[in-house]
């Protein structure tokens, strides 16, 4: 076929549209490498690798979604985020060495990983109360700074101090989550474990990858199986550690709703919900092992006139006080619980497998609490913004109900009963006294 021809005024050459459309091209080209100083942030963020991409947009989701869960709701959260936020940022400072300032790409992104490293130790020693002296993990942050300024222009003696100062980071690291990790609870832990090892590790790969000529600092970007498995592994820790920051945090809430549904939130002893349980186990083991057991139940006496006369905060410390001093009279494998008011219910086993023993033991339980309870409790009294003004003494009773069981003899509810109208004949006996049901006053 005949390329068309177009004719020029004044001019015998003839130009053909696909001269046009190279000649056009051409310019746009000779156009951006002019201004290729110009747009070259623009031009280095589209020739970036895909994984370096994926690492930045990762770490940025990351961060807004923490931050968006802990605004106004969490602090050490929103530090989480801070975390996962400087992350995508040195990595893009790393990226743009060639088209930024090469200080701010160096001391600025350095800073920027030693604060990460810095921010994600701090959270776990918050995460855990871990007894970490801060020294230890924020100092490294100005030595930076100072560091990579100092050694600007050395890029060998840079290249060394920097690994030192990753492994110094990674190391710390390292030994915060394995001094924490059996403190927590739950299975997230062990992906935050996962999650630091990970994040560590890629960087002293790194490290070790720049010290033995793999990489250079100077090409960030450049293609190769250490540069892309740095990137994986870098995703991959980014994305265990929000899972287990996630998991942990999820495991956290429930067991804090677990633990006020089967507690009382003033004093913290268990409900009713809990004695029951707690029973059903004593029984089980009474059969298992032929061991009497005793439920007690014990009434504070003139409790009411405490609140009348000098109100219910007064009267809520000294029910704190009163639930102390109750776990303080029986031992670890016992059960104290708060049924409501100014009620409390002693489930006490192992006894004995001999019932004269086992009342005799009993006996020694009640007279225990009883000492205790009597002795003199320092009450505050607080004004309308909750200071204190003046403290005062204060002296009360108990009356105490002892039902004996051994196996499933009788039902929970008959030694419920059966101890609660205990307690009321040793209320009708005079107060200040334990006394069996059917039996005589201990």
């Amino acid at each position: 076929t005949r390329r068309s021809e177009i004719g020029v005024a004044g001019d015998n050459s003839i130009i053909y549209p696909s001269d046009q459309i190279q000649c056009i091209l051409g310019t746009v080209y000779i156009f951006f490498r002019t201004r290729q100083k110009s747009f070259g942030g623009w031009i280095t963020l589209l020739k970036m690798e895909s994984l370096y991409l994926i690492n930045m947009l990762i770490g940025v989701t990351l961060a807004l979604c923490v931050a968006f869960i802990a605004y106004g709701r969490d602090s050490n959260l929103m530090l989480w985020a801070l975390g996962f936020l400087l992350y995508p940022i040195s990595f893009m400072l790393f990226g743009l060495r060639e088209q930024i300032p090469e200080p701010i790409s160096i001391i600025v992104g350095n800073v920027c990983l030693a604060l990460m490293f810095a921010l994600f130790s701090e959270c776990l020693c918050r995460l855990n109360d871990a007894k970490v002296p801060r020294v230890i993990i924020w100092a490294p942050v100005p030595v930076t700074f100072i560091g990579f300024s100092l050694l600007l222009d050395d890029p060998q003696a840079r290249i060394i101090f920097g690994a030192l100062e990753s492994g110094y980071h990674s190391v710390v690291v390292i030994v915060i989550v394995l001094l924490t990790v059996n403190r927590m609870q739950g299975r997230g832990r062990w992906i935050i474990f996962s999650g630091v090892i990970l994040s560590s590790g890629v960087f002293l790969l790194r490290v070790g990858a720049m010290l033995l000529g793999y990489l250079s600092e100077n090409h960030f970007l450049d293609s190769g199986a250490p540069q892309t498995i740095m990137f994986s592994l870098g995703a991959l820790s980014l994305i265990l550690l929000a899972i287990g920051l996630l998991v942990t945090y999820m495991e956290r809430a429930e067991q804090a709703s677990r633990l006020l549904a089967l507690h009382d939130p003033l004093t913290q002893l268990g409900n009713r919900r809990v004695l029951q349980e707690r029973l059903e186990q004593a029984i089980a083991h009474s059969i298992d092992n032929g061991h009497f057991g005793a439920l007690l139940v014990l009434d504070l006496d003139h409790f009411k006139e405490l609140n009348d006369t000098h109100g219910h905060a007064q009267g809520d410390q000294l029910l704190m006080e009163v639930a102390y001093r109750l776990q303080d009279s029986i031992n670890c494998g016992d059960t104290a619980v708060r049924l409501g008011g100014d009620e409390f219910v002693l489930l006490v086993e192992s006894l004995g497998e001999d019932r004269t023993v086992a009342l005799e033991n009993a006996r020694v339980v009640a007279d225990r609490v009883l000492e205790k309870l009597t002795k003199p409790y320092l009450l505050h009294s607080l004004d309308d913004q909750g200071a204190e003004t003046n403290s005062f003494s204060y002296q009360l009773t108990a009356s105490i109900g002892i039902e004996l069981f051994s196996g499933s003899d009788r039902s929970r509810e008959t030694l419920f009963k059966n101890a609660d109208s205990a307690m009321y004949m040793a209320k009708k006996s005079g107060r200040n006294r334990a006394m069996f049901f059917l039996y005589s006053e201990t």
